[in-house]
């Protein structure tokens, strides 16, 4: 038997975001250059309002965050829900990701979202903001094609990293699939030798969706007091799933990066993981260590995915009314990926990749029995010769970074979200005076931020309309976003605006 570099496998599957909007400022891999990406208001329609990429990324997003089911996610590709077969097959445009939240803000908020409110789909992190996520995929093995199974939301998703399909689902459905194919565990299962482990924090995909997989008394463990004890112990098994927390609470906020949740808890959750392996030597030397995002989450990414195989042949399914077509041949939006591991060289990987590379080259590494579980498993680029076999061209190496999680955010108590309310009504244009505008604020940086900068656009008002309320609310600015002092560049341009505001400045 092929002698392997390791003996156990360790996947953490976070949520909802692109390549681009976690690593397009990355400085390695394809990311964003520098004239960035560009999308309009209509798509294709230059007129209508352009927003480009941008350097700085949200922690929180406004609403819900961008939506990512498939028929949205049509849009942002092909800039319509429903594409026919000759769009759907030809290469996609990617210019309807503003169109799509506009769509989406606009129900969550039950208003015209703003332009800068419509930007958060077009922004990308700047590293400095993920130092975690950052530090690792600079010094180990960055994948700048690894993309999605489905051009849709979580659960379809999650279903291809254990099973290689969702048999026919596109949608999450509330979670009630309870899919009859085979999985990466039934593989492991049929070999004595090998053993695999869910560690959950509020939610367990491989409990909820494949209901006659066998399982014992091992396989299912919280995460909390148990992932960090079995790494000290020598216990991992031999293949390990992580699923992040979806549920919020002051002592155990959500974790999977997953909008509109703030994304530094993710970070911890990962500087965690990569902790409790590194600090034992004997076990990191024979463990490799996956982070991988499910899906896009609707965030902006500039790369168009590629065609596929289809699984098994299935369809997506039509039922309910509001659903699309789709038949399984092409992949979802390019997600971030990184292989970490000591015996690798700090580098990037351009191979074409899909959550399908995971069981496919779990159970091709491993000789599983049963072999591969769909098309899709069978077809998908594999891990394997690259990284997995032990072919005498690796080299340990004695030194790894250390990473140190952000600063977590603390919940807002009652009195700081009652005085974070009121700066609303400090708003110059009386529309804009809604309570819902900090609905989603749960952090302190981000809403003194906030209030600061409602302080500052209400004095620039005040002053360039002369305490007048009626002329402050028609005044506008054109190059200049509201900020959090006073500018007086700002002030002399509102007193030169007249007539309807032409664009929205908002913080």
């Amino acid at each position: 038997m092929t002698k392997l570099l390791f003996d156990h496998f360790v996947v953490l599957m976070l949520e909802n975001r692109s390549f681009d909007h976690l690593f397009g400022y990355l400085g390695i891999g394809d990311g964003l250059s520098k004239k960035g990406g560009v999308n309009y208001l209509k798509p294709g329609d230059t007129s209508s309002g352009t927003f480009k990429s941008s350097k700085g990324g949200d922690y929180t997003a406004i609403g819900q965050g961008p939506s990512h089911s498939l028929k949205q996610t049509n849009e942002q590709l092909f800039g319509v829900t429903k594409p026919s077969a000759a769009v759907a097959a030809a290469t996609p445009p990617l210019n309807g990701f503003v169109a799509s939240f506009k769509t989406s803000l606009a129900y969550d908020l039950k208003r015209e979202p703003t332009t800068s409110e419509l930007q958060q789909v077009m922004n990308a992190f700047d590293p400095v903001q993920l130092p975690v996520l950052s530090t690792l995929a600079k010094n180990f093995v960055l994948c700048d094609r690894w993309f999605a199974d489905v051009p849709g939301p979580t659960m379809p998703n999650r279903a291809y990293v254990h099973a290689a399909t969702s048999q026919g689902y596109t949608y999450n459905a509330d979670w009630k699939p309870k899919f009859n194919c085979k999985t990466l565990y039934d593989r492991i299962n049929a070999d004595p030798s090998r053993s695999w482990r869910s560690y959950y924090h509020d939610q367990d995909d491989i409990l909820e969706l494949y209901p006659y997989l066998q399982k014992n008394e091992t396989n299912h463990v919280p995460f909390e007091g148990n992932f960090v004890s079995d790494v000290a112990g020598d216990k991992l098994a031999t293949y390990s799933f992580i699923t992040p927390a979806f549920i919020n609470s002051p002592q155990h906020p959500t974790n999977s990066m997953h909008a509109p949740a703030d994304v530094r808890p993710a970070e911890k959750l990962v500087a965690d993981v990569y902790g409790a392996l590194r600090s034992q030597p004997a076990v990191w030397k024979k463990t490799l260590l996956i982070i991988v995002f499910d899906e896009h989450g609707g965030y902006f990414d500039h790369v168009p995915p590629p065609a596929t195989v289809s699984p098994d042949g299935i369809d997506g399914t039509a039922d309910p009314s509001f659903l699309v077509p789709f038949d399984f041949k092409r992949l979802g939006l390019r997600v971030p990926a990184i292989l970490i591991s000591p015996w690798f060289k700090p580098g990037v990987d351009s191979t074409v990749y899909s959550h399908s590379t995971i069981p496919g080259s779990i159970i091709d590494a491993l000789q599983l029995p049963g072999g591969f579980l769909t098309k899709r498993d069978a077809n998908a680029a594999k891990l394997t010769a690259k990284y997995l076999v032990d072919d005498g061209t690796h080299t340990w190496r004695t030194t790894t970074p250390d990473v140190a999680a952000p600063v977590q955010p603390q919940p807002l108590d009652p009195m700081a979200r009652e005085v974070l309310n009121g700066t609303v009504h400090l708003d110059p244009h009386p529309e804009q005076r809604n309570p819902l505008r900090t609905q989603d604020i749960q952090d302190p940086a981000q809403a003194k931020q906030f209030m600061k900068t409602q302080i500052a656009k209400h004095l620039e008002h005040y002053f360039a309309s002369k305490g007048r309320p009626k002329t402050a609310a028609q005044q506008s600015t054109q190059n200049q976003y509201a900020s959090t002092s006073v500018s007086p560049s700002r002030i002399a341009e509102l007193k030169a605006s007249s007539g309807p505001r032409k664009r929205e400045e908002h913080p």
